[in-house]
């Protein structure tokens, strides 16, 4: 009776002190990785003045991904704001009707593709395109199916960057892990009632509980971002320089015959990054400058239809074409 009485003791503790050890070594793997997604380099100082260390061919719906986003519609809005920049196509800003209040800003858009070939376009920037072949309303690409298969493609693209470590293996691992740890836990907890029914099953439930609460530590992992890989913390650190280049760019910086340039290959990766007002409002500044000291300069966005107005003003109706795609994406159910 002794020995059987001590047996069973000991089952007990022996599942209570493998159960902390479990649950010890997942409590130290979930900081570990938590710690590591937190670790995220600083941008070095980028002088100079001609174009920043800019990722290689990072479209700028892509760019949020780098620093910490998801690709959703405010990145295809961006993506469509580079395509009309470079000449893919026009937008258009359709007036409110007479007796409408006209401060309230445009009543939609127009979006008219251009001739310029498709071919070296990433997949999502084709299908916005196409939909406007000729010419559709911004609302016509949320109302038909075209941003919602573009949103697929543009996360897709940044699957296939490189970027990060494979998303799918990398929730199975975890899942994989933190279950097999909760079916121990359980299991343990089923032989902790039986060596316990005559004694004492507190300390072996305990210890089944410390497991399946190792294992839940486990699972949660699966929903922290992929882990970056070198070529990720190289266009990061860059696209952070990016940023930081965009945020100071100071009105002696723009050269006259060059500003239209300058900004047009610019403004969809500031309106990506959130510092569109600064950058806007060097370029208005530096036209003023110029033309005080009676040279001739100026920012031709024929790529957006509107009346001559300063940059800022123009940049404020991109805004406001973000905003529209976004109250369109919440209407259709398309948050980010």
């Amino acid at each position: 009776m002794g020995v059987g009485y001590l047996s069973m003791n000991t089952v007990e503790w022996v599942i209570c002190i493998a159960g902390a050890a479990v649950a010890v070594i997942c409590a130290v793997i979930w900081f570990a990785v938590r710690r590591h997604r937190r670790t995220t380099p600083e941008p070095t100082t980028n002088p100079g003045l001609i174009l920043p260390d800019a990722p290689s061919a990072v479209n700028p719906a892509l760019l949020g991904a780098l620093t910490g986003g998801k690709p959703g519609v405010r990145d295809l809005m961006f993506a469509l704001i580079e395509l009309a920049a470079g000449g893919y196509a026009v937008l258009n800003p359709l007036p409110r009707q007479r007796g409408d209040d006209q401060t309230a800003g445009p009543s939609g858009w127009q979006i008219k593709r251009t001739d310029k070939p498709l071919d070296d376009l990433a997949d999502f920037e084709q299908t916005l395109l196409e939909a406007a072949t000729p010419s559709a309303t911004l609302a016509d690409l949320f109302d038909g199916d075209t941003i919602a298969h573009a949103l697929p493609e543009v996360r897709s693209a940044v699957e296939h960057s490189g970027w990060f470590t494979d998303a799918q293996a990398h929730r199975s691992a975890w899942s994989a892990g933190g279950g097999l740890a909760i079916l121990i836990g359980l299991t343990a907890a089923g032989a902790a009632l039986v060596a316990g029914f005559r004694t004492n099953p507190w300390p072996g439930l305990i210890g089944a509980a410390l497991m399946v609460a190792g294992g839940l530590l486990l699972i949660s992992l699966a929903r922290v971002r992929p882990s970056i890989t070198v070529t990720g913390e190289q266009a990061r650190t860059q696209a952070q320089n990016y940023r930081e280049w965009l945020r100071g760019l100071q009105p002696h910086d723009i050269v006259p015959d060059k500003a239209t340039e300058l900004f047009g290959a610019n403004i969809a990766a500031a309106m990506a990054f959130g510092v569109q007002a600064p950058f806007a409002e060097s370029f208005d500044t530096a036209i003023a400058r110029h033309r005080a000291w009676g040279g001739q300069s100026s920012v031709d966005t024929d790529w957006l239809q509107v009346p001559p107005a300063p940059v800022a003003r123009r940049v404020s109706l991109l805004d406001q074409l973000i905003a529209e795609a976004t109250r369109l994406s919440d209407r259709g159910g398309l948050s980010d």
